[in-house]
């Protein structure tokens, strides 16, 4: 874990890296993803770009380090082609980001399973969240495209819209109504059935070709 120096640090070349970029969508989507990064998510990706004695290490983003689990994440399902997590800076209460497994630099490559994943996330918010509607849209952060899947309430709401710090509690209560628990497969155990201490064979008719 980074000092609280170096990490005031990072987070502001972070912050410049952002600012840097055109208005638009991409620049807010940034801002806001960086915005939600919690301290350990800034340490751990700075800790991946430095070799053993601090040597520089090819840049990886925070998407990618949640898909392999450098950084904890509140993961709710996934495919071959992606997995979905709880936003940490939601716009709506039950925001789900879906990011691909593969990175994708624009919306042509993101892979299909990754919107059927965000469509299965889409009508568990319906049931689980009360939602009236979702909104399953993409956005581009750190240099590749994600799927934002966003349960709509009252009011119409975007990826656009203002983001809030969701609280641990709420994290946690999505991540419990969201997530899918695989059900364990049933071990078949063979049993013997013995009579009179000798084991009962059961003859079946010989079938005749």
């Amino acid at each position: 874990m980074l000092s609280k120096e170096d990490l005031a640090l990072a987070r502001k070349q972070l912050n410049e890296q952002v600012e840097r970029l055109p208005e638009g969508q991409q620049k807010e989507a940034a801002r806001n993803q960086l915005a939600g990064m919690s301290d350990e998510a800034i340490s751990a990706m700075v800790e991946q770009q430095r070799g053993p004695e601090g040597a520089a290490k090819e840049q990886r983003s925070v998407f990618r380090m949640i898909i392999d689990g450098s950084i904890p994440s509140k993961k709710i399902d996934e495919n071959k082609d992606a997995i979905a997590v709880v936003s940490i800076r939601p716009v709506s209460k039950g925001h789900v980001i879906v990011i691909p497994k593969t990175l994708a630099r624009d919306s042509k490559e993101v892979p299909t399973g990754a919107l059927m994943l965000a469509k299965k996330v889409a009508v568990k918010m319906v049931s689980k969240l009360k939602a009236k509607a979702t909104e399953i849209q993409t956005s581009r952060a750190f240099d590749e495209v994600i799927l934002n899947v966003i349960p709509v309430y009252e009011k119409r709401v975007d990826v656009n819209s203002p983001a809030y710090e969701a609280s641990e509690e709420e994290l946690k209560e999505v991540h419990g109504l969201l997530r899918i628990i695989k059900k364990p497969k049933k071990e078949v155990i063979k049993k013997t059935v013995k009579k009179n201490a000798e084991t009962e064979v059961v003859k079946l008719p010989r079938r005749v070709p």
